[in-house]
């Protein structure tokens, strides 16, 4: 068993035959975990793999590592309440984009109608973000059409990511009002 390398010292970092014993003991179990609050088995496991990749990066700060397991399947519940939160604040707006994009995608639903819907929507859009003040258009961009993560964001621009989300939400919700009648 892996917690039997780490009775030594303990603020020793597990060496990675440790970590590995510790992965494949765990993994399962906390991707089982993780699926039960998120109702999807992938998401799950990305959730999962990235607390192991924190953890591998954090774990001499740990001072009791009989405190592991504990660890990891807490902070496997955290990650997956901020993937339902993050997943939950998804706008009509994003929806709108995601069902346009599959639309334009299939090549027998391009009609000029749908084409000419989201020219103008696209065009709104513009129109809308430009109505924004430079800094939050420029965080709406940087999430939206470049794909950067909040924290991403947050070290570009040297604020902090909870102003990063903070602007978004803001241009989420000022997006909805101004393109409603796309939304409807």
């Amino acid at each position: 068993m892996w917690l039997s390398g780490l009775y030594g010292n303990p603020k020793d970092r597990l060496g990675v035959d440790e970590f590995r014993k510790l992965f494949l003991e765990l993994y399962p179990d906390l991707c089982l975990y993780a699926s039960r609050f998120v109702n999807d088995v992938e998401a799950a496991k990305d959730i999962v793999q990235e607390v192991f990749a924190t953890f591998w990066t954090e774990n001499g700060k740990l001072q009791n590592k009989l405190l592991v397991k504990p660890y990891l399947f807490k902070s496997v519940k955290h990650k997956a309440l901020n993937y339902i939160k993050r997943e939950s604040r998804k706008s009509g707006l994003d929806e709108l984009f995601d069902s346009l994009d599959r639309e334009l995608a299939s090549s027998e639903n391009e009609s000029i109608e749908s084409l000419l819907s989201f020219a103008n929507l696209k065009q709104d859009l513009e129109q809308a973000i430009g109505e924004l003040p430079e800094q939050r258009q420029h965080i709406f961009r940087m999430s939206r059409f470049e794909q950067l993560k909040h924290k991403e964001i947050a070290a570009k621009l040297d604020i902090s990511p909870k102003t990063v989300e903070t602007q978004i939400y803001r241009t989420l919700k000022f997006l909805r009002k101004k393109l409603k009648h796309h939304l409807e």
